[in-house]
């Protein structure tokens, strides 16, 4: 019998969307989305907004940094290969940076919403209940 360590660590419950078309960026192909794990989602919450202190002024500054062309390149991958489109992270930002603000925020909302981000927590309960009662455990 597992433990329920090793059910969490087995579980697959990083959603996931195939059959996205872009096709300003490559006519005909598709791509398959996935949403993050719950360390980088993280990650990226943590990093939008940084307070620096500059002792000479004795100020504070907030400066708040978009990361949407990262997040997007950590989640694109070819449906074809299931391989990463960028598997080199910078590589991807850089690219992702110069291309349709449009397209990049879809795809980063596409994103936040496989990782469950668009939810606030009383509805993942209730989520999460409703699934116990389908047989799920």
């Amino acid at each position: 019998m597992a433990s329920l360590k090793d059910l969490i660590r087995g579980a697959q419950d990083i959603k996931a969307q195939d059959d996205v078309e872009i096709p300003e960026w490559a006519p005909g192909h598709y791509f398959r989305v996935r949403g993050l794990p719950s360390g980088d989602w993280e990650a990226y919450q943590n990093s939008l907004a940084k307070m620096t202190r500059r002792d000479s002024a004795q100020a504070v500054e907030m400066s708040v940094k978009s990361r949407k062309a990262e997040i997007v390149a950590k989640g694109l991958y070819d449906q074809e290969t299931d391989e990463l489109v960028f598997p080199d992270l910078r590589e991807g930002i850089a690219i992702l940076s110069k291309r349709s603000a449009g397209i990049v925020n879809g795809l980063f909302e596409l994103i936040r919403h496989l990782s469950d981000d668009d939810k606030d927590f009383t509805t993942k309960v209730k989520e999460a209940e409703a699934g116990f009662g389908d047989g799920q455990s």
